[in-house]
C-alpha cells in the first residue's frame, strides 16, 4: 500500500475508441481528486504506459485496437511493482463467465460500459477518498 501517496488518484484509460476514452476522461476527472494521466488504444501501448506511469487505477476496455484487455491484466499482474494497481474492466460484453474470468485473472472490478459507468465513477471516487486518507 506504500504507493498510495497523497494527492489525486492517478487513472490510466486503455480503450480503442477515442470518443469513449474522451467520455471516460470527462466522466472520471475530478480536479484535485481524480486525474487521468494518460490513455492508450493498443495492448502494447497500455502495458508500456502502465509500466512507466504506475497509475493507481487502470480503466481497461476488453477489446483493444490490437490485443486484449485480458492480456493487459496478465501483464500488469506479472509485474511486482504494479501489484497495488487497481484494474477496472469496462466492456459491452456482460456475460457472467467473462466477468468471472477477468476477476479471476486479477481485475478489481468489471463494469458494463452501457449501464454501469456511474458505479465505476463512484468506485473511483471512493478510491480517491481512501488515497487522500
Amino acid at each position: 500500500m506504500e504507493k498510495m501517496a497523497h494527492g489525486p488518484l492517478k487513472v490510466f484509460i486503455a480503450d480503442d475508441s477515442k470518443p469513449v476514452a474522451d467520455m471516460l476522461t470527462e466522466l472520471l476527472t475530478q480536479p484535485g481528486s481524480i486525474e487521468v494521466v494518460g490513455t492508450g488504444a493498443t495492448e502494447t501501448a497500455a502495458i508500456e504506459s502502465i509500466r512507466t506511469m504506475k497509475p493507481d487505477v487502470v480503466v481497461l476496455d476488453l477489446q483493444l485496437e490490437s490485443g486484449s484487455g485480458t492480456n493487459v491484466i496478465r501483464a500488469v499482474r506479472a509485474i511486482d511493482d504494479l501489484a497495488s494497481t487497481k484494474l477496472m474492466v469496462t466492456s459491452n460484453h456482460t456475460a457472467p463467465q467473462l466477468k468471472a474470468g477477468c476477476l479471476e485473472l486479477g481485475a478489481d472490478g468489471y463494469f458494463d460500459k452501457v449501464k454501469e459507468l456511474a458505479q465505476l465513477a463512484a468506485r473511483l471516487a471512493e478510491l480517491a477518498r481512501e488515497k487522500q486518507g
